[in-house]
């Protein structure tokens, strides 16, 4: 095993995965699979649901939130052109 790797299972809706991963993102592997169980639980309340439709539902749910963080997290190009152009203000600014 490469330094710095740790074998851990984690449990998504009762199945056992078995991973290696880098030992400083264990608690966030953990985390996230909580996670992911307690949505998966949460979408049980729905009784047309099977495990298949809880599962699905609850990766797109954070795949959405995923998506969101990265597109409120980014800047377009409108952005960084405005911040360009405050540069030039301040630069102009402090020469004068």
């Amino acid at each position: 095993m490469a330094e710095g790797k740790i074998k851990i299972n984690i449990s998504i809706a009762g199945k056992s995965y078995p991973m290696t991963i880098d030992a400083a993102n264990e608690e966030l592997y953990r985390v996230a699979a909580k996670r992911l169980n307690e949505k998966i639980t949460e979408y049980s309340k729905i009784p047309k649901f099977d495990i298949q439709d809880r599962i699905a539902m609850a990766a797109l749910r954070y795949s959405i939130l995923a998506l969101t963080t990265e597109q409120s997290s980014s800047l377009g190009d409108e952005d960084v052109e405005g911040l360009y152009a405050l540069e030039e203000r301040i630069r102009k600014y402090i020469k004068a």
